[in-house]
Formats: C-alpha cells, sequence, structure tokens
C-alpha cells in the first residue's frame, strides 16, 4: 500500500473545498494540517490521480501553484472568520523559488507551509513559502525540498 493510499478514501478535505473556488482538475492540495489568519499548511498528494503526473513524478515547477493555492487557504479561513471581505487573488510574483528536485516523485505527501509576512493596505500580500516531504520535524528543522516569496494582488469583488 502506497503512502497516499492511507491517506482515507476522500481525495480532497471539505475544508479546502469551502476555502479555495479551485476545483478538479486544478484543485491540486489536498488537506488543510494547520490553518491560522496568518499561517497555513496543507499536504499535497504526488500519486498518479495528482494532476500533472508523469512516470517521473510532477514536475517542480507546479511547487508554485502549491505554494499559491496554500496561501489562497489562509484568505478562505480569513472570509470565513469574518477577517476580510470577499476578493479574487491574483498571484503577481515568484521571487527566489528554488527547489532541490526536478520532479516531486511519485507516492510522495508533500507539506507546503506558507506565512502570510506582510499585507500592504488591503490589495497586496506576500507569502514565505516552503515543501517538505510530510513527516519531517517542526519547522526550522525541515530540509526543505522548494521555497518561494509569493505576491498576491487581492481585488475585492465589489469592484
Amino acid at each position: 500500500m502506497s503512502v497516499i493510499e492511507n491517506q482515507g478514501s476522500e481525495r480532497f478535505d471539505d475544508k479546502i473545498l469551502a476555502y479555495l473556488p479551485h476545483r478538479p482538475p486544478m484543485l491540486l492540495v489536498n488537506k488543510i494540517v494547520e490553518i491560522s489568519q496568518s499561517h497555513a499548511i496543507a499536504e499535497v498528494w504526488i500519486d498518479e490521480q495528482a494532476p500533472f503526473a508523469t512516470e517521473q513524478g510532477v514536475s517542480a515547477v507546479v511547487g508554485i501553484e502549491y505554494m499559491g493555492q496554500t496561501a489562497a487557504l489562509i484568505a478562505g479561513y480569513q472570509l470565513e472568520q469574518g477577517l476580510t471581505e470577499p476578493h479574487l487573488g491574483f498571484l503577481l510574483g515568484t521571487r527566489a523559488y528554488t527547489t532541490e528536485l526536478d520532479y516531486f516523485p511519485l507516492n510522495t505527501v508533500l507539506q507546503v507551509e506558507c506565512r502570510e509576512k506582510a499585507l500592504v493596505g488591503d490589495s497586496l500580500a506576500t507569502f514565505d513559502c516552503i515543501i517538505t516531504r510530510a513527516g519531517q520535524a517542526q519547522a526550522g528543522d525541515q530540509e526543505s525540498i522548494a521555497r518561494a516569496n509569493l505576491s498576491v494582488f487581492r481585488k475585492p469583488l465589489a469592484e
């Protein structure tokens, strides 16, 4: 039995479906591990069912979208808690994306962690993000397999 098969019968955590507008096949994060108004940790299951999977795994470039969707979970949580107004989020830029791998291997569970670093008014947010293999030690001790800083533009739905 693979690591992924042990994750249960549901492919996506119900809260992910509530927090994100994404739907398969473009919903890429599978489970919320931890969430608050400025921090989120999500699991991504790399297996044959994962979008963009090939025989080699999933290209590490897709890690940018894993980070973006994990950051978007924070906005979904903030909305649920009444801390923000409904808005669309647009990934404006990625700085310093580094990865140790060309592909995330099949039958791997990734942990994607994003922290809101700064919020400029209501329209621009920046995030520090890291991807590790699930099951590693707590933050700070983790060996990253990818890192980046994201800039996100928040457009209120009322505009």
